[in-house]
């Protein structure tokens, strides 16, 4: 595929580069649940522009205050999804195995949930 096509937030670097594959649709399920578990984006600008090129970069972190109750082995999910080098993503099948998705009793902080929430209404008003 050579195409350049999505919302700009979920696009993959190598979608900006006109060649890719099935393991952008991996970094956009990173994207997703990093917006999910915090309610901002991992790679964000004020345009279009600048948000692709935060993507170009593909630097993200955990430093908002919502990410202090998110567990590591989520947190690792996360990285292992928006790894940089599509070659070394995991496929979608290697991403179900995690251990974070196989856990059997998840914990749901309730303050982490809210706060996430209201960030993603922020994230969406504007």
């Amino acid at each position: 595929m050579s195409e350049t096509i999505g919302t700009p937030y979920y696009i993959a670097p190598e979608v900006l580069n006109h060649q890719y594959g099935k393991e952008c649709d991996v970094w956009s399920l990173g994207v997703m649940a990093y917006i999910i578990l915090s309610g901002i984006p991992p790679f964000n600008g004020s345009s279009d522009a600048d948000i692709m090129a935060a993507i170009k970069k593909g630097t993200f972190n955990f430093n908002a205050k919502v990410w202090s109750t998110v567990s590591q082995s989520a947190k690792d999910f996360i990285t292992s999804l928006l790894t940089f080098d599509a070659n070394k993503r995991p496929t979608a099948l290697v991403a179900l195995q995690h251990p974070w998705l196989k856990q059997s009793d998840p914990h749901i902080n309730e303050s982490q949930t809210a706060a996430a929430l209201d960030n993603l209404i922020k994230f969406h008003s504007h």
